[in-house]
């Protein structure tokens, strides 16, 4: 019974952390800046008590042993480098702790009806989040000048939706992952009202979606949901593809800003004073400087970097180019595995099982992985890490 209520506290927990954690700092409670260590601690340990016998399996699973060896690779380069040793446990702590969501999830192994429980309290959850980004847009809430290009996109941009979660890219990033989940219930549910149900919510998710103006976002969920439609039929994949043109076709604000992306001007601006392409070209090149083992986890293009010195810039924008200039080819040769080996394995699981909800986890998975070329998400904004980690962790696991 212990377990049952656990796992339900778990996954409620991990499902509303951008609420939770919005109320818990707005409100300034006790432990505000620490709250969400003490959780992630606290589940692990229990799960450590709970799913004792499975923890040899631990050491079958891919996922777990690639985490390991990226860990690894960090520490030889913090070794070899010698530099702050905070700087170190800073960027560790967020791209480790996170982990430990999953880990407890392979330990715990949750129920068919928990695991059911959990991704409707993220359709919920994020669609609170997407109707309130709506709300934010037909208000035309104040947002910093920053988030959009004066040059290309100020006379018909003035909002861009970012919820509770303090920006649009995060915003985003939240929903894309979770925006392909409410069609296994689209697909599985038999009473046509629930249905309905269903559909209503993914609606409201890709209108919060598109009023973020997150460009990465919006292209890795288009990719994502039309390789979905297309595996199930070649007809959805069409259909895809018809309502996506009429989209940019109809929508000015979106088709803009989608072609803005290749606009001279734009690569112009981004190529120089810090824009993107500058910031990835320099990332590059710092990589090549330390090819073998980076420069050191967490001295270049994170926030770790920047608190303690090592990094002037903004951040690198791009979680793969990132761990390239920091923990060298050996890092990002260990890094990709861990992150995908899991979707690959979930996808996997549905060719050979044909059950949607592996496709669809699967879907918003990829469109993540997608987004991380151009943002640096991993550093676990608004609970999105935990996300990801729980949500391949139960689609590794989950038994009808």
């Amino acid at each position: 019974m212990f377990k049952k209520y656990f796992n339900y506290f778990f996954f409620g927990v991990v499902a509303f952390f951008p609420w939770i954690n919005y109320l818990v700092r707005k409100f300034n409670l006790p432990f505000s800046n620490s709250w969400d260590d003490a959780f992630v601690f606290l589940v692990f340990i229990i799960s450590l008590v709970v799913g004792a016998k499975n923890i040899k399996k631990l050491f079958s699973n891919p996922t777990f042993l690639f985490g390991l060896l990226f860990l690894s690779v960090t520490l030889f380069s913090f070794y070899f480098n010698n530099y702050f040793l905070v700087a170190y446990i800073h960027e560790a702590r967020l791209f480790f702790e996170p982990f430990l969501i999953f880990v407890a999830l392979m330990l715990i192994e949750p129920e068919k009806k928990e695991v059911h429980f959990f991704l409707k309290s993220i359709i919920v959850s994020y669609s609170f989040l997407a109707l309130y980004g709506l709300y934010q847009y037909v208000k035309k809430v104040p947002t910093p000048p920053q988030w959009v290009d004066k040059d290309l996109e100020k006379s018909f941009i003035k909002t861009r939706a970012f919820s509770i979660v303090g920006s649009p890219n995060v915003l985003g990033a939240h929903l894309e992952i979770a925006l392909p989940l409410p069609f296994i219930y689209i697909i599985k549910e038999k009473s046509t009202i629930k249905k309905v149900l269903w559909s209503v919510l993914f609606l409201i998710m890709g209108g919060g979606l598109l009023v973020t103006f997150a460009r990465a976002a919006w292209l890795s969920s288009a990719f994502s949901l039309f390789t979905s439609a297309l595996w199930l039929s070649p007809l959805l994949g069409f259909g895809f593809i018809v309502v996506a043109g009429l989209l940019v076709a109809t929508v000015s604000p979106l088709r803009i800003r989608i072609l803005s992306l290749f606009s001279s001007l734009y690569i112009q601006k981004s190529s120089q004073d810090r824009g993107r392409i500058f910031r990835w070209k320099y990332g590059i090149l710092n990589a090549s400087d330390h090819p073998l083992l980076g420069s050191g986890f967490g001295t270049y293009g994170g926030s770790a970097s920047q608190r303690y010195g090592f990094f002037a810039g903004q951040s690198m924008d791009s979680v793969y180019i990132k761990t390239l200039a920091e923990t060298g080819w050996l890092g990002i040769l260990s890094f990709i595995p861990w992150v995908a080996w899991g979707i690959g394995t979930i996808l996997t699981r549905f060719r050979e099982e044909r059950n949607p909800m592996f496709l669809f986890i699967g879907a918003g998975l990829v469109a993540f992985l997608l987004n991380m070329f151009t943002e640096n998400l991993l550093n676990n904004t608004a609970g999105i890490a935990y996300t990801f980690w729980a949500l391949t962790a139960v689609g590794i696991i989950y038994r009808e």
